[in-house]
């Protein structure tokens, strides 16, 4: 399977293989059969413009996953995976995490949702931030 991590965001640097290391366990674990995801770290402006675009939400968000297999016409399954660094910086100091650690967790949240779980929901929210804090751990964020 192909990763690519794209890093729009100049001013920020990232654990690029920590976080090459985690998706590979996650894509692995979760039995997530794509040949392809783009995972686009970007700034809030820029994930506000594709959040109103694709989904009509005027703002900004901080993870969004979108499975761009039926999208495209190959034999190929593409997924890309975009996260606001802008988000994840204010939301590390709100949970008091490192930015890393939040940047793990968002990237984390976003494969989660390609393997189809929600987050609309109380309890779905509790079982995704489980599942995340698994992946985490288990990597050391």
């Amino acid at each position: 399977m192909e990763i690519n991590i794209i890093n729009e965001q100049k001013k920020i640097k990232l654990p690029v293989q920590k976080l090459r290391k985690l998706i590979k366990q996650v894509v692995s674990e979760e039995s997530l059969g794509f040949t392809q995801i783009n995972f686009i770290y970007v700034s809030d402006d820029f994930i506000q413009r594709i959040n109103k675009q694709f989904l009509n939400h005027d703002h900004p968000t901080d993870v969004l996953a979108f499975d761009l297999s039926d999208e495209i016409e190959t034999l190929d399954k593409i997924a890309e995976i975009y996260i606001s660094l802008d988000r994840a910086f204010e939301q590390a100091k709100s949970y008091k995490v490192s930015f890393e650690n939040e940047v793990a967790r968002l990237t984390t949240h976003g494969l989660l949702h390609l393997a189809g779980y929600k987050d609309d929901t109380r309890s779905a929210k509790i079982n995704m931030r489980r599942r995340e804090n698994y992946y985490l751990r288990k990597f050391g964020f």
